[in-house]
């Protein structure tokens, strides 16, 4: 009997070890946030059609619709958030993730969003200050999916997933409803870290994607969060930012990304993942394609390549079309290479600390593993006048006019250069300013130190009559702000703006840095590469210059110039 016992309890001791083992092949990703990621977008039927079985999602919540129960396991189906969510980030990542791991791997996501929930919801020592409202909508959705405590519906659910996988990483979709809180950071790094500790995991096997809220290009009303999000790899070294460049919303709402919007945000997540990781993002050579979703990752062409001006800085964006097999188009800078003598752009994002030009060679290879590549140029200027590099509403709308460069602020209003980590515009003596006709509306230009145009400024005296105004840069103080009357540091420009009472227009001719006391252009004022036509005819005695401005002769020995385009007395000519 006693022997009999002792075996009963070695076998019981096995099952429950046997048990206890997590399969290492199951990779288990925690995703939260607020409406973005529950899945704002009524899924396809093709959304809901050929989802791999290796990619699974965890109910953390019961469903009706399909049936569902919390704590159960099922196939990644949407909405896989909510009975009330859609199509989401998450979707699309976990498609994208099973296509380019190996066929022994599987993917499973667990998955606690609230809409219009501020990122507190998630704090476990504060989600119950986000509660004291009955009537608010998010403290109903709380209360009616996650038992009115989110946090601890997550990391419930997460030690679930961990008894029969490991978690690999976190995705975070949030901050429409903490818009531009500049503690933002800090507050996600407290639920991260929560997150770690209540769950054993070390960051280093872990790390964090959040992604960019909509664009204002696209109508976005939080887009100036992303600048908040950009900073979160500051306060998490293992935390990473999802581009939503190019990512449509849903024309409803100024909050919410439409059907193609998650599908691309979600792959994004995906491929940053899978670089976290140190594997290529791009499918298995043996995969098999579910349904038509090859046709969503295979591109056809590279588009809208074309030359391209713009703003001297850090993080401008230069944007690189790629339209698909299934016909939609997508923004690829951010998984492109691309390759040039003095232009870099890295991630599709330019770095230029000052004025110049450069052909550029962009190779992009989709998730199907075909290249393919385009060429173009790229100018960048300090004040290029093309309508995407000027913001029209730093403060009260206002509109602009390309063609004839002419201004018109709202009233009281500015609009003007934003340059993403600042300029230096250090190296000049003056920033010169060009009016075509003399101005009636009280116009000036101010010059500010810092992201914020409510901080501290150089502002010039009122234009009058003048049509030519020269600011002297290396003795400018500054006219306002808590360091008024300290020189303004021309190290780190963010925001060079003209401010008018409204009254009428500002028609600027030209804009530029120089070191010339006669406040001629110390460089070579030469036409865009995208506008300028090109001509033949030669000036006498003229200097030649390449498309770099650096002088390569005169026309006295133009025959002996290679082939090419040049810059003759301001002109583009063949020769």
């Amino acid at each position: 009997m006693k022997r009999t016992l002792i075996l009963v309890a070695l076998l019981a001791a096995i099952a429950l070890a046997t048990k206890a083992q997590p399969d290492p092949n199951f990779y288990i990703y925690l995703c939260f946030g607020q409406s973005n990621m529950e899945g704002n977008a009524q899924p396809q039927p093709f959304d809901r059609q050929g989802v791999d079985s290796r990619f699974r999602m965890l109910a953390t919540t019961n469903f009706t619709s399909p049936q569902r129960t919390m704590g159960q396991w099922y196939q990644a189906t949407p909405p896989l958030v909510s009975p009330e969510g859609g199509l989401g980030m998450a979707d699309y990542f976990g498609r994208t993730m099973v296509a380019a791991l190996p066929s022994e791997v599987r993917v499973g996501v667990v998955d606690v969003a609230i809409g219009g929930c501020a990122i507190e919801m998630f704090d476990k020592d504060k989600y119950q200050t986000q509660m004291t409202d009955p009537s608010n909508w998010s403290t109903q959705l709380a209360n009616r999916f996650y038992g009115g405590n989110p946090y601890k519906r997550l990391v419930d659910m997460a030690r679930k997933a961990q008894e029969v996988g490991v978690i690999k990483g976190i995705l975070l979709h949030q901050g429409e409803s903490n818009n531009t809180q500049q503690d933002w950071p800090q507050k996600v790094r407290k639920v991260y870290n929560d997150l770690l500790t209540d769950l054993g995991l070390q960051a280093a096997d872990v790390p964090l994607l959040a992604g960019e809220t909509l664009r204002q290009e696209y109508g976005g009303a939080c887009w100036g969060h992303n600048a908040v999000i950009a900073r979160l790899p500051q306060a998490i070294p293992t935390a990473h930012v999802v581009s939503s460049a190019g990512c449509q919303g849903n024309g409803k709402d100024p909050w919410h990304f439409n059907q193609m919007g998650y599908r691309i945000m979600g792959k994004r997540y995906a491929i940053e993942m899978l670089r976290t990781m140190g594997i290529s993002p791009a499918a298995q050579d043996a995969y098999q394609w579910p349904g038509t979703l090859k046709r969503f990752y295979t591109v056809d062409r590279l588009d809208g390549a074309s030359d391209i001006v713009t703003k001297c800085g850090k993080g401008q964006h230069i944007a690189l079309n790629a339209v698909f097999a299934d016909g939609h188009t997508e923004d690829v800078a951010g998984q492109t290479t691309f390759s040039s003598d003095n232009i870099s752009i890295v991630d599709g994002l330019l770095a230029a600390s000052d004025e110049k030009k450069g052909s550029v060679e962009a190779t992009y290879t989709d998730f199907t593993g075909q290249t393919l590549s385009a060429s173009f140029n790229v100018e960048v200027r300090f004040f290029p006048f093309n309508k995407q590099n000027i913001n029209t509403n730093l403060f009260a709308e206002g509109t602009y006019d390309e063609a004839t460069h002419t201004f018109h602020p709202g009233q009281w209003g500015q609009m003007g250069w934003e340059y993403s980590g600042g300029v230096d515009m250090s190296a000049y003596k003056y920033l010169v300013v060009k009016l075509r006709k003399p101005q009636n509306c009280a116009a000036h230009l101010n010059i500010f130190p810092q992201t914020s145009i409510w901080g501290d400024c150089y502002s010039s005296e009122d234009f009058g009559s003048k049509t030519l105004i020269a600011i002297p840069l290396q003795t400018a103080k500054l006219t306002s702000g808590n360091n008024k009357g300290k020189a303004l540091n021309t190290k780190a420009i963010y925001v060079v703006s003209f401010w008018t009472n409204g009254t009428g227009d500002l028609v600027v001719d030209d804009m530029y840095l120089t070191n010339n006391d006669d406040f001629t252009p110390t460089d070579i004022r030469q036409p865009s590469i995208a506008s300028q036509g090109l001509g033949t005819a030669i000036q006498p005695h003229a200097d030649v210059y390449s498309l770099q401005g650096v002088k390569v002769g005169t026309t006295d020995n133009w025959n002996q110039l290679p082939r090419g385009i040049y810059v003759v007395g301001a002109r583009l000519v063949r020769r």
